[in-house]
C-alpha cells in the first residue's frame, strides 16, 4: 500500500466501525506501529479523524468511545481482527454482493466502477449473474446473502420484478437497487437507487437532431427496460421542440423475428413519410439498422441521421455512430459509496432513503449531419 491507499484504508475503517486500533491495523496490513501512528497524525492534522489512546475515532461522532479497542453496535461489519496465529495481510473491510443481468453488454462499465470503488474503500466485490432470469436473480440474492455480505448492489431482470423488489426490502443487509426504477414498486420507495436518467438521455438526442436543422424525426427500438424511459424522453423532446413525429415513424423491433427485415420495412415507412433523423436503441441494433440503411442505398448521415443509445459498439458502426453514452462506471462508483454509507450508518443516525439519477452525455460521430435542403 502506498500512503494514499493506506490513509484511505484508515478512513474507512474508521468509517465503518466508529474506532481503529493503530496496532491491531499495523499487524493486519504487515506495518510498522510507527508508521500507522505518522498517518493518524497527519490525517488528524487535516482534521479527518480524532486521536485517541490506542489510535483514532473519526471526528463528527464525539459520543463514540474514548479507546480505540471499543467499537459501536449496529448492523455494521465486525470489525477484522489480527487474532490467530498469523495475520491476514490486507483482509477486506466488507465485502458487497452484486447482482447483474449480463455480464457481457452494458453492465462491465458498472461493474468495473464499482470494484474500483470498493478496493479504494479496502473492501472486496462478489458478482452473481441473473441472466434476466427472475428466479435466478432471487436465488443469487439468497445466495450472497447466505454467504454473509455486508451489502447488496442489485440489478433486477426488469422494472416489474415485485417479487424480487419486496425480498430486497425485507434484506437483512443494506440494499441499492442499480440502474433500474422503482417508479411501478409500491413499496420499494424504501430502497436506495442509482440509476441513469434514460429520459434525460433522450432528449439530449432529439436536442442535437433539433440544432441540426431536422424538423421530423423517428425512433426505433428493441424491448428492454431502459425503452420505456427512452420513448418518454422522446415524446418529452418531441413536443417541447416542435418536431414532426408520426405514428410510422416510430417502431419496436421484435428480436425474434427477422431484425434485417423489420429495419428495411421501417426505413421504407419513416423514409417516405420524411423522416430525416432516427434515434435508435441499443446501439448493437443500431449496427444492424445502418447496414439496413446502406444496403437500401440510403447515405448516412446525407439521407438520414443516426443517433445511438448505450454507446457500447456505436463506434465500430459501418459509419461511426454519434451516441448518447450513459455514465456507466460513475453509476456504479456512486452505487457503491451509497451502500457503504448505509453500511457504516449506525442505527442512531438512519439515512433516509435516496434516490440518485446521473445524467447521460453526448459522444459525437460521423453519424449526424443537418439535412440535404
Amino acid at each position: 500500500m502506498d500512503l494514499t491507499q493506506r490513509q484511505e484504508r484508515i478512513l474507512s475503517e474508521l468509517k465503518l466501525h466508529g474506532s481503529l486500533s493503530a496496532t491491531d491495523f499495523a499487524d493486519r496490513m504487515g506495518i510498522s506501529a510507527m508508521t500507522v501512528r505518522r498517518d493518524l497524525g497527519e490525517l488528524a492534522e487535516r482534521g479527518m479523524l480524532r486521536r485517541v489512546h490506542g489510535g483514532a475515532v473519526p471526528v463528527d461522532e464525539p459520543q463514540r468511545p474514548e479507546r480505540a479497542d471499543v467499537t459501536a453496535s449496529g448492523h455494521r461489519p465486525p470489525p477484522r481482527s489480527s487474532a490467530g496465529p498469523v495475520p491476514v495481510a490486507n483482509e477486506p473491510l466488507f465485502t458487497f454482493g452484486f447482482v447483474v443481468p449480463d455480464p457481457g453488454y452494458y453492465f462491465p462499465a458498472i461493474v468495473d466502477g464499482a470494484v474500483e470503488r470498493v478496493q479504494s474503500l479496502g473492501g472486496r466485490l462478489v458478482l452473481g449473474i441473473s441472466d434476466y432470469d427472475a428466479g435466478r436473480e432471487r436465488f443469487q440474492v439468497q445466495r450472497l446473502i447466505d454467504r454473509g455480505v455486508d451489502g447488496l448492489l442489485v440489478t433486477s431482470a426488469t422494472n416489474e420484478e415485485f417479487e424480487t423488489f419486496g425480498m430486497l426490502i425485507d434484506s437483512p443487509v443494506p440494499v441499492v437497487v442499480v440502474e433500474r426504477s422503482l417508479d411501478d414498486a409500491i413499496h420499494a420507495g424504501a430502497l436506495d437507487l442509482v440509476r441513469t436518467d434514460h429520459a434525460a438521455g433522450a432528449v439530449v438526442a432529439i436536442r442535437l437532431f433539433a440544432e441540426l436543422g431536422h424538423t421530423h424525426v423517428g425512433m426505433v427500438t428493441f424491448a428492454t427496460p431502459t425503452m420505456p424511459h427512452l420513448r418518454t424522453g422522446f415524446d418529452r423532446a418531441v413536443r417541447g421542440l416542435g418536431l414532426a413525429c408520426g405514428a410510422e415513424a416510430v417502431a419496436q423491433i421484435d428480436h425474434r423475428r427477422g431484425i434485417r427485415e423489420q429495419s428495411t420495412a421501417y426505413l421504407e415507412r419513416a423514409v417516405a413519410a420524411g423522416v430525416t433523423a432516427v434515434f435508435v436503441h441499443s446501439d448493437r441494433y443500431a449496427v444492424e439498422f445502418v447496414e439496413a440503411a446502406l444496403a437500401m442505398g440510403l447515405s448516412i448521415p446525407g439521407d438520414l441521421s443516426v443517433v445511438a443509445y448505450d454507446d457500447e459498439v456505436a463506434a465500430l458502426a459501418a459509419v461511426p455512430l454519434t451516441a448518447v453514452s450513459p455514465p456507466k462506471r460513475d453509476v456504479g462508483w456512486a452505487a457503491v459509496g451509497m451502500l457503504f454509507d448505509r453500511v457504516s450508518t449506525t442505527p442512531e443516525r438512519a439515512l433516509t432513503s435516496r434516490h440518485l439519477t446521473l445524467r447521460p452525455n453526448l459522444v459525437s460521430r460521423r453519424s449526424t449531419a443537418s439535412p440535404r435542403s
